[in-house]
């Protein structure tokens, strides 16, 4: 099994692979030795291989795919290499609802399993990944989301399979278009999202988010884009997020597959969506942090 990109999501859930009995080999860019997670108060090992020539990638029975949306592209020589005739599909761990469109051309005829990613993890060094909290994937529940949820069936992370994924899909992203741009402007961590101005924005963000999504046939109600803003209240304020964390690092963003697809979507189904527009100006024009 063939994992591309060992960041925070990719090597908490290549960890997870290789914990559920799975044989791994890690895709990476920039070389590490040896691949650790710390989760649980522990400091765990991942003895995968890590290799950084697609050269030396061989042909998979899985893929993992777990760059950042932007990221896809690159990630091309990687899938030409590991993806062929003996490959069962490549299991998408990544953030938005463009995954296929996303991956159109770059996996042949091997078939895209998309998932919801619910995982709170940051890269602290290169190969070195700290788990916060949550190890959850959801998959749709077609042959293809039932294979993959057992390869990760003896591992610590679970797998949930979903008849109504696309709700799955746009409710994620919700999370994702208020949490993560909020973070990453601001510069501070989940916490921020108890602050009544910033709640309040959140929601406008939301209910967007939901017309938008009512517009491309997904039944989401502004009442259920709304309980997920509220339920950052319960999760851990010291928990960031991805584009928190790649701002911290000064890393691109990645805006336009998040909050870019509420306002493209919005534009192509005649739905106003000023409140995001305006965040993802402000993302297009974001700095790196101070020091």
């Amino acid at each position: 099994m063939v994992v591309i990109g060992s960041g925070a999501i990719g090597g908490y859930f290549g960890f997870a692979l290789e914990r559920a009995g799975q044989r791994v080999v890690l895709c990476v860019r920039r070389p590490f030795g040896q691949l650790t997670v710390e989760t649980e108060g522990r400091l765990e090992a991942v003895t995968a291989p890590v290799i950084t020539d697609p050269g030396e990638c061989p042909t998979a029975d899985w893929v993992v795919l777990a760059t950042k949306g932007h990221q896809t592209s690159g990630a091309a020589p990687w899938l030409a290499a590991a993806c062929g005739a003996s490959t069962s599909a490549v299991l998408v761990l990544q953030n938005g609802v463009e995954h296929r469109e996303r991956l159109s051309g770059l996996t042949g005829e091997v078939p895209v399993v998309p998932a919801v990613v619910l995982c709170g993890a940051e890269v602290v060094e290169p190969g070195r990944v700290r788990h916060h909290g949550y190890s959850a994937l959801t998959v749709p529940e077609t042959e293809l989301g039932r294979a993959a949820a057992a390869l990760f069936s003896e591992g610590p992370a679970t797998v949930t399979l979903s008849s109504d994924f696309e709700r799955d899909l746009w409710l994620k992203l919700v999370q994702n278009v208020t949490a993560a741009p909020l973070t990453a402007i601001t510069g501070r961590r989940l916490e921020v999202m108890a602050q009544p101005e910033i709640a309040s924005l959140a929601g406008e963000l939301a209910a967007e988010t939901a017309a938008v999504a009512r517009a491309c046939g997904v039944a989401l109600s502004d009442g259920v884009a709304t309980s997920v803003v509220d339920g950052f209240r319960s999760v851990a304020g010291t928990m960031g997020t991805s584009m928190l964390y790649d701002r911290m690092a000064a890393r691109p963003l990645e805006c336009e597959e998040l909050t870019g697809a509420v306002v493209r979507l919005g534009a192509r189904h005649g739905v106003p969506t000023p409140a995001n527009r305006g965040m993802l100006t402000l993302l297009r024009n974001l700095g790196p942090l101070p020091g």
